[in-house]
């Protein structure tokens, strides 16, 4: 396989993390608790210049970037400070450069023999897509094949297939540089490791195989579809969420469930954010953000939409998570 060459295998000059301005961070958490309270806007001053019409991305200037001949994107992740990895509903793995608009398509590992059945259901695109803590493995979760790809960085070089899924892989998540967590919508979870058993070799170029590994753990949300999941380093927890209006919370180390918390929105939940300092998490419905404490097993807050008529897709992993920092230092989390 040809090694591609791009900015990211080159080392990226040293950039501070990005943060609101000082002087917003006030305006902003304050703006937001009050406005839930429902207090009017002439009781509390607001700094005009950062807000025009009380909507946080102002704040933010947007560049649209053309996809062209590609479908709606389901998932992505940065890999360096211009380049982010994207995958499609159309099934396309692309390397795409933010500033050049220049895109790398990653060849994608597909079973020779894939199941008629999974021909048949509606299970393409790339729904989720990680890399691990010393950004040296990205795991590809995709739902045709229905299986989770391992890529080598910076060489994107597929290293291993992690197979056992019967419906799309909505999401996945690192334990550590090793082990990696996934959720399906055949309404299981699995725990995968790079060093587990190998049950078979794919074949991927002549004379050139990739070890397909079996997960060293199942479970089963029992009637729900895993449509989310993060992952907590610091309490070593897990949360999924479910199709069926609720989160659940397990223990990492063996899967075993802890507590399942019911949602009071539950129309199209489709994505889930982790703050995992303040040991908090965030769900994100068609019209609402619930920010979910573990430790009380409730919801502490909810925030409305802004916006009228928003679809099931309105709020992208970047959006919830903006919300959901703001509301942490609104509430002083520890």
């Amino acid at each position: 396989m040809a090694i591609l060459k791009l900015s990211f295998f080159s080392k990226q000059p040293e950039t501070k993390p990005w943060s609101y301005p000082e002087e917003y961070n006030e305006n902003i958490s304050e703006y937001l608790y009050r406005r839930e309270l429902g207090i009017p806007k002439s009781r509390y001053p607001v700094n005009n210049s950062s807000f025009k019409s009380g909507k946080i991305p102002q704040l933010m200037k947007e560049i649209e970037i053309d996809m062209e001949n590609h479908d709606k994107v389901f998932s992505s992740h940065w890999i360096s400070y211009n380049e982010v990895v994207v995958g499609t509903k159309c099934n396309k793995l692309l390397i795409l450069n933010v500033q050049t608009n220049k895109r790398f398509e990653i060849p994608l590992v597909c079973e020779q023999n894939l199941d008629s059945t999974q021909e048949i259901r509606n299970c393409s695109g790339i729904r989720s897509i990680a890399v691990n803590p010393s950004k040296t493995l990205l795991a590809v979760g995709a739902g045709k094949p229905v299986q989770v790809t391992v890529y080598e960085l910076p060489s994107f070089e597929p290293v291993a297939v992690f197979s056992g899924h019967s419906d799309l892989v909505f999401s996945v998540a690192w334990l550590d540089d090793y082990h990696l967590v996934s959720g399906s919508r055949d309404g299981t979870i699995r725990l995968w490791s790079i060093e587990s058993k190998i049950i078979s070799e794919m074949p991927l170029l002549p004379n050139k195989y990739i070890n397909v590994h079996q997960p060293l753990l199942s479970r089963s949300e029992l009637g729900g579809k895993v449509r989310d999941l993060q992952f907590n380093p610091k309490t070593e927890q897990i949360m999924t969420l479910s199709t069926e209006g609720y989160v659940r919370l397990w223990d990492a180390s063996y899967l075993n469930g802890i507590t399942k918390i019911p949602l009071t929105h539950t129309n199209e939940n489709v994505c889930l954010t982790m703050n995992s300092k303040a040991n908090l998490f965030a769900v994100g419905s068609q019209e609402h953000i619930s920010v979910v404490d573990p430790r009380t097993s409730s919801i502490v807050h909810e925030i409305s939409s802004v916006d009228e008529g928003c679809g099931k897709y309105f709020f992208s992993s970047l959006y919830l998570y903006m919300f959901y920092f703001i509301m942490c230092t609104n509430f002083n989390c520890t």
